[in-house]
């Protein structure tokens, strides 16, 4: 009764399938890694979440976490595809100033937090 996974929410397939058992990707990659499709003459597997996936950073850069939240899943799964796709050249970094560190991610993250805290 609302606990734990809800079947709706990960349109009835559980995470594990979607990365054919995997929990770890290739690449480093943060939740505000920024990504963009390119042109590829390899052949790309398709699923329906590589064809999503796809579709949704074709019309300009995407961050994982904003990736993982319009096709509902955990951001480990998108990672997962994410490094799939780099490794393929379907995708490529969108970030102008390169990979970004951790201690970036922890520092916009502790932004948000402070810019929370103050609107309450």
């Amino acid at each position: 009764m609302g606990d734990g996974w809800s079947d709706a929410a990960l349109r009835d397939v559980r995470p594990y399938t979607v990365t054919g058992g995997r929990t770890h990707p290739r690449h480093a990659l943060n939740l505000t890694t920024c990504l963009i499709t390119r042109p590829t003459r390899q052949p790309v597997q398709q699923s329906a979440e590589i064809a999503e996936l796809l579709f949704h950073c074709s019309g300009g850069p995407r961050c994982v976490a904003e990736i993982a939240a319009v096709m509902h899943q955990p951001a480990q799964v998108i990672k997962v595809l994410v490094s799939d796709l780099l490794d393929a050249d379907a995708l490529a970094f969108a970030n102008p100033s390169g990979p970004v560190t951790d201690d970036a991610e922890v520092e916009l993250l502790e932004a948000l937090l402070d810019g929370l805290r103050r609107k309450v």
